[in-house]
């Protein structure tokens, strides 16, 4: 389930890779030796790049006595209105439970510094307060602490993983373009390409992120040709909506602004945000499971935003859902184990009614899934089964648990589920 968005925008893009001429110049053929020798030399020296300020890595190494790997993400400057790189990441032990990890809004970030906070309910004090990651870029190595801990970790390509280049576009649009200081909506869209693995396999992959980030359930659909094609779309429908949103609510503006209220003002509600990300969330041993982010403020109190999760088997490309992952009528078994774990992370005991500190007497099954090779993550997005200020809720059951429920042959525990 993707939160509706509201899609649609203008024309200053910062940041933009336009990777499609770069490639097709590089398989480009001419009937002129000379030419075609100096082109064969200048695109050699040309690779796919990230766009500025923004990148994927993956690291592993030490948290104290304990070994993790940490998928991690940087985001530039502007990203939701940032004045400094914003990071997000997901790490996990030897259980292979991922957390996640996020700036705070307000962080100042050095260039070489990594400053994050745990996210994960679980680990969550009493003030909705995790623990803080200080860590310092030294090369490829990631050296810091956690809540006092030391950290340290290095970059690495795990056995299995997909290699990315990280590309991220933004732009805005007046609402008043006549007013010098008119507000402004903004649209901007992250995008992961992957780069390696063989060439069926990475195109039916790109095209599954794509749809990913589109919010499509069945992958029959036709996708844009490139990550540039699909940002022009969703720029194209954030500014036709917008301006049609400006149109209808001008009408109703008042001569003078209401100060009798505490309401947001006109100006305010204007401020149209439509973002869509792409975040790692697991990457080895064939496995990849992509967390597609997206936010959208149209005006009102808050925002709306949610996670649409989908795993990947890199071996062919293929998008697993649900009814690729569960066997069928299993639904009644994973309701008791999501019962127990979501009580493991809100910290509730069994004597507890799930409807004293959720919205649900009985808890239901989500079908925004992702795989890690020891488990699945269950996804409820905002309001799903709990409050706004509960956040998203991401449960995890462990693959030992799961075993009897999963169908053969997926690509996990550095294996497969063997046929039964």
């Amino acid at each position: 389930m993707r939160v509706p968005v509201s899609n649609s925008l203008p024309i200053s893009c910062i940041a933009v890779v336009l990777l499609g001429g770069v490639l097709a110049a590089c398989q480009s053929k001419t009937d002129s030796g000379a030419v075609a020798t100096q082109l064969d030399k200048k695109f050699a020296l040309v690779a796919p790049q990230d766009s500025p300020g923004t990148w994927y890595r993956c690291y592993r190494g030490t948290l104290g006595p304990k070994t993790i790997t940490l998928h991690l993400q940087a985001l530039p400057a502007g990203t939701e209105n940032r004045t400094s790189t914003r990071f997000v990441g997901s790490y996990s032990g030897a259980d292979g439970q991922p957390y996640e990890l996020s700036s705070d809004y307000d962080a100042i970030i050095t260039p070489d510094s990594v400053v994050v906070h745990d996210r994960s309910p679980e680990l969550l004090d009493d003030n909705s307060n995790g623990p803080v990651w200080r860590l310092h870029r030294n090369g490829k190595e990631l050296l810091g602490t956690r809540a006092g801990q030391p950290v340290q970790l290095r970059e690495v390509e795990l056995p299995g993983s997909t290699s990315f280049i990280s590309l991220y576009f933004l732009d805005s649009v007046a609402a008043y373009p006549t007013q010098p200081k008119s507000v402004h909506g903004r649209t901007s869209l992250h995008v992961l390409v992957p780069t390696n693995g063989p060439e069926a396999a990475r195109s039916a992959l790109a095209a599954g992120m794509l749809r990913g980030l589109r919010g499509d359930s069945l992958d029959t659909n036709a996708v844009p040709s490139s990550p540039e094609q699909f940002w022009q779309q969703q720029r194209s429908a954030f500014r036709k909506e917008y301006q049609q949103s400006v149109t209808d609510l001008t009408k109703d503006r008042p001569a003078e602004p209401d100060t009798s209220t505490d309401a947001p003002s006109y100006n305010y509600m204007l401020r149209y945000e439509d973002q869509v990300a792409t975040h790692v969330f697991w990457n080895q041993q064939n496995l990849l499971s992509l967390g597609f982010f997206a936010y959208s403020y149209t005006g009102g109190a808050h925002g709306n935003y949610g996670t649409s999760a989908v795993t990947f088997d890199t071996r062919t490309g293929r998008a697993l859902r649900f009814p690729d992952i569960f066997r069928p009528n299993s639904d009644a078994q994973l309701s008791v184990l999501l019962e127990q774990a979501v009580r493991r992370v809100l910290h509730q005991p069994a004597t507890t009614k799930l409807d004293e500190f959720l919205f649900v007497k009985k808890m239901p099954v989500s079908h925004n899934v992702y795989l890690t090779s020891s488990g699945a993550v269950f996804i409820y997005t905002p309001y799903e089964i709990a409050s706004y200020a509960r956040g998203e809720l991401r449960v995890f059951v462990p693959q030992a648990q799961l075993r009897p429920l999963l169908k053969p042959n997926l690509p996990i525990s550095g294996g497969e589920v063997s046929q039964r």
